[in-house]
């Protein structure tokens, strides 16, 4: 089932395809002539954020975070991108809110459409990808609160608790962030190369931004590889030291 949604004002249009079948693929290959390969991959899942340039388009694959409400699981939602000089087109297999959020709006305030579209297909990717890189924030936060509750339970709690379950959920939330994360930093600077046909020069100062918000968000992640690996240290330790202490008595 298809769910496909559109907006245009002047040249500029935006497509929106969320769970597209292969012959709605079909479709926009004909109509703007997109590389099978491309379009497989709007099928697919790739194994990293990447990016394709064609002399007419280009593809970019993007990966964001999505938590799952009833395991608490961070799985990784892929959003695909052709950008071209009159066009927009995104395709992903599960809706990402932001993206929806965003697409409603301009949808609903016709003059901030109208303000946005003007600026060309560039701009508008930037807004997009400005929209969607700020969602780390908030799992970056929720690590901060989870990693903060351990270290009180470790050095406040009961001795007698192991807290080895919530460390290695933490651990596996952190590797699934930096395996989405990291690998955007070179698929932003090859964006800032594409001025001279879909993004105007000026623009390179607003990438810079999202290129900014990737090297935080990284940075961040590496220092909570650090602290969760102290509080895995101490929470050994102290088991260990509650284990010997039981058997001495």
């Amino acid at each position: 089932m298809v769910s496909e949604t559109s907006l245009r004002s002047g040249p500029l249009a935006w497509k929106n395809l969320i769970k597209p079948e292969s012959q709605e693929l079909e479709i926009l290959k004909k109509e703007y002539g997109f590389h099978e390969l491309d379009l497989e991959d709007c099928l697919s899942k790739t194994e990293s954020p990447k990016i394709e340039e064609y002399k007419e388009y280009v593809f970019i694959v993007f990966h964001f975070p999505v938590r799952d409400s009833k395991n608490d699981h961070i799985s990784i939602v892929q959003l695909n991108v052709f950008i071209g000089q009159h066009y927009l087109i995104t395709v992903s297999d599960t809706p990402l809110k932001r993206v929806t959020d965003f697409f409603e709006n301009l949808k609903v305030k016709r003059g901030e459409r109208l303000s946005v579209f003007k600026k060309g297909s560039g701009y508008l990717l930037y807004l997009l990808m400005d929209e969607l890189f700020d969602v780390y924030n908030g799992y970056l936060l929720q690590l901060t609160r989870a990693m903060r509750e351990i270290e009180d339970d470790i050095f406040e709690g009961s001795i007698m608790k192991d807290r080895l379950y919530d460390i290695m959920m933490v651990k596996r939330q952190i590797i699934t962030l930096k395996r989405a994360i990291i690998p955007h930093t070179p698929i932003i600077l090859a964006i800032e190369r594409l001025h001279k046909r879909f993004i105007n020069k000026e623009l390179e100062l607003y990438f810079d931004d999202v290129a900014d918000k990737i090297t935080r968000a990284r940075n961040s992640l590496e220092s909570m590889t650090e602290t969760i690996g102290t509080l895995h240290e101490a929470n050994e330790a102290l088991t260990s030291h509650n284990t010997n202490r039981v058997m001495k008595i």
